[in-house]
């Protein structure tokens, strides 16, 4: 493939109308055409993994392992779920028909929408551009992706590998901050699809509703982390820390803030101070990614107010922020204000289960909600107290890593999915389509209607 497809400095409204002209020259229809592009797609991964690791680990000193396996493994599984499967997500779907209309066949079709864009955060760089490419790829659009200026190296690497991998037009990738951003805002494309925070998600909605076109917004929120009376601390500890201080935090699912019972916080508290020094040391901390510039490292640091209980040394010219926790946070502190998004957890007590239940269900819907308890019951309680895009009992971010699971968020959290089958059916939408056949019409209607109207209602109630 030439390389000019993604790596030629070309302004937003050209990309649009080459990947508008590649859409409208048919190509994409074909489902063979998609597959053999996402082999391609695979085979470049595998071959350039490497190269992926060493961007990652430049733009957010990200341990390799977890690099590999959020970043690298996640997008080939995924390729490999589409390979298998699409053909038979492609399928029309057969439908009945009213006996009026008879003789006929009806059926639904999965449509391309044609143009989409898609806009890349900066936190899972690769991942969370390639998971909606590779559906909007395999619906059979024509992409226009911006990956996020704050991780350019790992950018430059999509734009290498997108280049080899797709014909000019098919996938187009531009690099740039937000003048590129705002823009490619300014063409009619078919589909918005947005991961990132709330502020420019609004701006993506409003681009889109001018447009008159569908938007996917994946954003974020505080996700909570509820622990009951009967909660196993020594199995929920380890699997915390794991979902929270991977990637140093700067994960949208990862686990903002915990509510445990009063009469557990002290034993809590201890215990998780405990495991974090034993697995990232009391100096400085080994395998924790960095932040991703000083803006928000300054921020991170501008939330831990009150009591801190900080693990480890902090390396703040390399932007490396040891773990810290807020063991006795209250909901007026400035870390309950705004999503963390970094590697600090507050640690907020309760009495009654239905006291922090009542006031999470006023709050805007998170991402995701994490409960932890021995009793169905008591999960099922905090469940149903707290609309969020996503529920995990006994564990945390586990639901996101099931590519069977549709991922997304509601309200402020965002809106629309992806990931697998959900995602085939986001970058598609379905088309009704009737075929009759050349023989008579027993029940046509045509004036004047005389007595045919008696007959209708009693025979078609």
């Amino acid at each position: 493939m030439d390389e000019t497809s993604t790596s030629s400095p070309i302004d937003p409204a050209t990309a649009f109308l080459r990947a508008r002209a590649f859409h409208l020259s048919g190509k994409t229809r074909d489902l063979g055409f998609r597959l053999d592009a996402l082999v391609r797609l695979e085979a470049a991964i595998v071959k350039k993994t490497d190269a992926i690791l060493a961007a990652l680990d430049l733009d957010l000193g990200k341990p390799g392992l977890e690099a590999w396996l959020a970043e690298v493994h996640f997008v080939l599984t995924e390729i490999r779920l589409f390979r298998k499967r699409l053909r038979r997500w492609a399928k029309p779907r057969r439908v009945g028909n009213p006996f009026f209309v008879l003789p006929a066949r009806s059926e639904v079709r999965r449509e391309s929408y044609g143009v989409v864009l898609i806009a890349a955060p900066w936190n899972y760089p690769f991942q969370l551009s390639l998971s909606p490419l590779l559906a909007a790829v395999a619906g059979g659009n024509a992409v226009v992706l911006k990956p996020s200026e704050l991780a350019p190296a790992t950018a430059g690497v999509l734009q290498e590998i997108l280049g080899e991998v797709f014909e000019p037009g098919h996938v187009t990738v531009l690099t740039g901050g937000p003048e590129i951003g705002s823009a490619l805002l300014e063409q009619p494309f078919d589909l918005f699809f947005y991961t990132g925070g709330e502020r420019v998600g609004r701006i993506y909605a409003r681009a889109a509703a001018d447009h008159l076109a569908p938007v996917v917004l994946e954003l974020g929120g505080k996700c909570p982390c509820v622990l009951a009376e009967d909660v196993d601390l020594d199995l929920a500890v380890p699997r915390i820390i794991s979902a929270k201080w991977f990637n140093a935090g700067q994960t949208c699912i990862a686990p903002d803030y915990i509510l445990v019972p009063e009469s557990l916080r002290e034993a809590f508290v201890e215990k998780i101070r405990a495991l974090l020094e034993r697995v990232y040391g009391t100096g400085r901390p080994l395998d924790l990614a960095r932040i991703v510039n000083d803006g928000h490292l300054q921020r991170l640091l501008s939330l831990c107010q009150g009591k801190v209980i900080r693990i480890g040394e902090d390396d703040l010219p390399a932007r490396l922020l040891a773990p810290r926790l807020l063991p006795a946070a209250r909901w007026d502190d400035p870390a309950m204000h705004e999503e963390i998004f970094g590697p600090i957890l507050p640690v907020v007590g309760y009495d009654d289960l239905e006291e922090p239940l009542a006031r999470l269900a006023e709050k805007p819907a998170p991402l995701a909600l994490y409960a932890f308890s021995r009793d169905p019951a008591t999960l099922e309680r905090i469940a149903g107290a707290i609309p969020s895009g996503s529920v995990c009992f006994n564990d945390a971010v586990k639901q996101a890593v099931n590519l069977q699971l549709p991922f997304g968020g509601v309200g402020a959290s965002g809106m629309g999915r992806y990931r697998g089958r959900a995602g085939f059916e986001t970058f598609t939408w379905e088309r009704s389509v009737t075929r009759r056949y050349w023989v008579k019409d027993f029940f046509l209607t045509l004036p004047p209607y005389g007595k045919t109207l008696d007959w209708m209602r009693r025979w078609m109630k």
